[in-house]
C-alpha cells in the first residue's frame, strides 16, 4: 500500500505543480509551515486516470490561509456556504475551473476530517507541502480499485441524506457499484431525501442525469426501492399495466426507454447514422445530455393519474402528456432547474406523442403509393421541429427509444427498425434545410406575405412559409416570384 500511495503521490505533484498558481500556494504553505491538504475528488480523479474537474483544500485554519494567500496575490476570494464555510479563490476569472475552495478541518485531524466524508474513494488526501504519500485513512484506494462506492459509517448518511443520491449520481459517473451496505443504508436513508434544500438536490439530479452510467445507476435505484424517495411520483408507476403495443408495466417502460436513450447519446452512429453528427454536436453540452435523460426517465410520468379503460377492456392514458408536464414543473421548480433545462424537459414530455403518430400516416400513405417525400413533407417536419425547440434533437431521440421499448407484439421488429429509420431521416431532412436556410438568402418573409396578400399576423403565415420550404426542397421553387406563386395557390385552395 505504501508503494502504491506513493507512486500516486508522485502523480498528484507531477498535475498540481503543473499550474504556476498552485506551485506559489504549496511554497506559500510550505513557509508558513501549515499543513493544506488537496482532498476529495480530485485526488480520487488524478487515481482514475481522469481529468481534474474542482481542486478542494482542507486543512486546520485553511480558510484563513486562503484569505491571506489570496490578498498577497492580489486574487479575488468568495465565501461559499453550502457543506460548511468554504472560502473560494478565483485563481483564473471567467474559465469554468479556474478556482481553489479551501475549507477548514471538520475534525481534530486530518484523518478524523477524512473518516466523516461521505465515501471512501472520496476520502484521500494529499499535503500539497509536497508529501510522499497519499493519506487513505478508510482503505478507499482499494475500493478505487474494486470499483465501489461505499460510505465509511451508516452516521456519514445520516448526517447528510443528500448523500444517499449522491452515491448513485457517483455510481453514474464512474460505472461503479455500491457496496452492499451502502445500498441498503442509502436506500433506507433516501427516505430522509426530502429534508434537504431543493437546491442541492437539484444540482445532484443535474450531474447524475449528465453522467455517462445514468441508465444503470437509476435502475439500481429503482431496483432497490430508492428512485421514490428521490422523485416521489414515480411511486405510483410500478404496476400500472398498459396493454397494446406495450410488454412492460409504465415503470418498466420508462426505465427501458431511459437505456435506450443513453445507448443512443453513447453511439449516436449506430441509432442515427444520418443525423448522429448533429446529436453528437447539440447533445455534448453536459445540461443538454441531462434534459434529455430526464425527459425520458419523467416523459410518462402522468399516466398513472390518467389510466382509464373502455369497455372494450381497451387501456387508455389521454392527456398523460400534459400532466406529465405539470408534474415535472413541480418538481423543476422544487429543485430549481435552469430555466433552459426547464424549458427542454417540458417540451420533450409535451410532444413526445407527436413524432410516432406523424410516422404511422406516413407509412399508410406510403402503403398507398405514395413517395416517402410526398407523403412527409418537409413542412411537417420542420412545424414538429420548431414546436419542440430548443429540444427538437432531443425530442426525436426520445421518440426513437419510445418506439425501440415497445416490444408488445410479435413480428415487430422491422417495424420498429423501419420507424426509427424515418426518425433519423426526418432529422437529418430538416438539419439540411436548416444549413440551407443559413447559406442562402430567404426569398420570402412572413412579413412580405402579409403585405403582398394582406394578411394578419397568425398560423396561416407560417403554414405558407413552410408550402414554400416544401417547394423548396423539391427544387420547384426558386426565386421570390416563384414563392409568391406558392402562396398564392395556397390561399386560392384554402
Amino acid at each position: 500500500m505504501t508503494d502504491e500511495t506513493g507512486r500516486l503521490a508522485r502523480e498528484i505533484a507531477r498535475a498540481w505543480l503543473s499550474d504556476d498558481t498552485r506551485r506559489g500556494l504549496s511554497a506559500f504553505a510550505r513557509e508558513l509551515a501549515r499543513p493544506l491538504y488537496l482532498v476529495g475528488g480530485a485526488v480520487r480523479d488524478l487515481a482514475l486516470g481522469r481529468e481534474v474537474g474542482d481542486w478542494d483544500l482542507a486543512g486546520a485554519g485553511a480558510t484563513e490561509l486562503a484569505r491571506v494567500w489570496a490578498d498577497d496575490n492580489d486574487l479575488h476570494t468568495v465565501t461559499l456556504h453550502e457543506d460548511l464555510p468554504t472560502v473560494r479563490v478565483i485563481t483564473q476569472p471567467g474559465e469554468p475551473n479556474g478556482f481553489l475552495d479551501f475549507a477548514d478541518l471538520r475534525a481534530p485531524t486530518i484523518e478524523d476530517d477524512l473518516r466523516a466524508r461521505d465515501f471512501t474513494i472520496n476520502a484521500l488526501a494529499w499535503d500539497v507541502r509536497g508529501a510522499e504519500q497519499v493519506i487513505d485513512p478508510t482503505e478507499g484506494l482499494a475500493d478505487l480499485r474494486g470499483g465501489l462506492v461505499r460510505t465509511p459509517a451508516l452516521t456519514c448518511l445520516q448526517d447528510d441524506p443528500l448523500r444517499t443520491l449522491r452515491a448513485f449520481r457517483i455510481a453514474a459517473e464512474l460505472g461503479f457499484a455500491l457496496e452492499a451496505d451502502t445500498a441498503r443504508w442509502a436506500t433506507d436513508c433516501g427516505a430522509r431525501i426530502a429534508e434537504m434544500a431543493g437546491e442541492r438536490i437539484g444540482q445532484e439530479m443535474l450531474k447524475l442525469f449528465a453522467a455517462d452510467h445514468a441508465a444503470d445507476a437509476i435502475q439500481l435505484a429503482a431496483d432497490l426501492g430508492a428512485l421514490k424517495h428521490f422523485i416521489p411520483p414515480m411511486a405510483a408507476m410500478p404496476g400500472v399495466t398498459q396493454g397494446g403495443h406495450h410488454h412492460l408495466d409504465v415503470m418498466g417502460h420508462t426505465l427501458l426507454v431511459l437505456h435506450e436513450v443513453e445507448r443512443t447519446l453513447n453511439a449516436p452512429d449506430d441509432v442515427f447514422p444520418k443525423s448522429a453528427e448533429a446529436i453528437r454536436h447539440s447533445l455534448a453540452d453536459p445540461r443538454r445530455r441531462a434534459a434529455v435523460r430526464m425527459a425520458a426517465l419523467l416523459h410518462d410520468i402522468g399516466k398513472p393519474r390518467c389510466r382509464t379503460k373502455d369497455e372494450l377492456g381497451r387501456i387508455w392514458f389521454i392527456g398523460h402528456e400534459e400532466e406529465g408536464a405539470i408534474i415535472f414543473s413541480r418538481l423543476a421548480k422544487r429543485w430549481a432547474l435552469p430555466g433552459e433545462v426547464r424549458r427542454e424537459v417540458s417540451a420533450i414530455i409535451k410532444l413526445h406523442l407527436r413524432p410516432l403518430p406523424l410516422i404511422n400516416e406516413t407509412l399508410t400513405k406510403m402503403a398507398e403509393g405514395l413517395p416517402e417525400v410526398r407523403a412527409l413533407t418537409l413542412s411537417a417536419i420542420n412545424r414538429l421541429l420548431r414546436d419542440a425547440e430548443p429540444a427538437g434533437i432531443g425530442l426525436m431521440v426520445l421518440a426513437a427509444a419510445d418506439r425501440s421499448a415497445c416490444r408488445g407484439r410479435a413480428g415487430e421488429f422491422e417495424d420498429r427498425r423501419r420507424t426509427i429509420a424515418m426518425l433519423d431521416s426526418m432529422l437529418a431532412r430538416h438539419l439540411a434545410w436548416a444549413a440551407e436556410q443559413r447559406d442562402l438568402p430567404r426569398l420570402v418573409t412572413g412579413y412580405d406575405l402579409m403585405r403582398e396578400f394582406d394578411l394578419q399576423p397568425g398560423t396561416r403565415i407560417g403554414e405558407l412559409l413552410d408550402a414554400i420550404a416544401d417547394g423548396q426542397e423539391a427544387g420547384r421553387v426558386r426565386t421570390r416570384e416563384q414563392a409568391l406563386e406558392v402562396a398564392r395557390r395556397a390561399l386560392a385552395d384554402s
